[in-house]
């Protein structure tokens, strides 16, 4: 299924919570605690597609609800994140400060970061939804739910893995490091946004 990949790398390469959170862990992290935020962000669409892919066609036509919920507390998630970002100060260039601020953002909260954006964000449910309808049958079997998937979260895997790989670079962080507080501050702009976003101008359709 080619095309399932490639249209959901498509859909995972729209810029939104995911990218911003990739990146700010890639660039003020480590290499390493960009790609646990892609795992984790992997993990989030693992777990949806565990209950989505079995009842594809209920949820596609009752699970509105649901989607709500998800959609507040993903909204209440990033809004909170995004606050925290906008607070961030003017950092002293110096090799202990840089090492300082590096040891804020580990690994594993990086990957329950990643997880915590996937798991509650409703345009991951509502994506899965309009998409694999149109590749899953009522009678698929458990090895069709398996490799659709292992598809969805092989695709997040190797996107947002390319892109902490792509920001985690040595040269670009030492560039940049001076502007960091703005980049924390735009990257916490754009979180609020996108809660704002979710809470009250999202639709099924978006």
């Amino acid at each position: 299924m080619i095309s399932l990949f490639f249209i959901s790398l498509l859909g995972s390469m729209i810029p939104g919570a995911s990218f911003v959170i990739t990146v700010r862990n890639s660039l003020f992290g480590s290499r390493f605690c960009g790609i646990m935020t892609a795992l984790g962000l992997a993990c989030g669409m693992a777990l949806h597609a565990t209950y989505l892919l079995p009842s594809l066609y209920w949820f596609k036509y009752n699970g509105s609800i649901f989607i709500d919920i998800v959609r507040i507390f993903g909204a209440i998630y990033l809004f909170f994140f995004g606050v925290f970002c906008l607070k961030t100060k003017k950092k002293t260039i110096n090799e202990e400060a840089i090492a300082r601020e590096k040891s804020k953002i580990t690994p594993s909260k990086s990957f329950i970061m990643g997880f915590i954006t996937d798991a509650l964000n409703p345009k991951i449910i509502i994506f899965i939804l309009a998409l694999l309808s149109q590749y899953i049958e009522d009678n698929s079997g458990i090895k069709s739910y398996l490799y659709y998937g292992f598809i969805l979260v092989l695709v997040q895997i190797f996107w947002f893995g390319s892109v902490a790989m792509l920001f985690s670079s040595k040269k670009l962080r030492n560039k940049i490091y001076g502007v960091s507080h703005w980049i924390e501050r735009v990257s916490g702009i754009t979180l609020i946004l996108l809660s704002l976003k979710l809470l009250f101008i999202y639709t099924p359709s978006t």
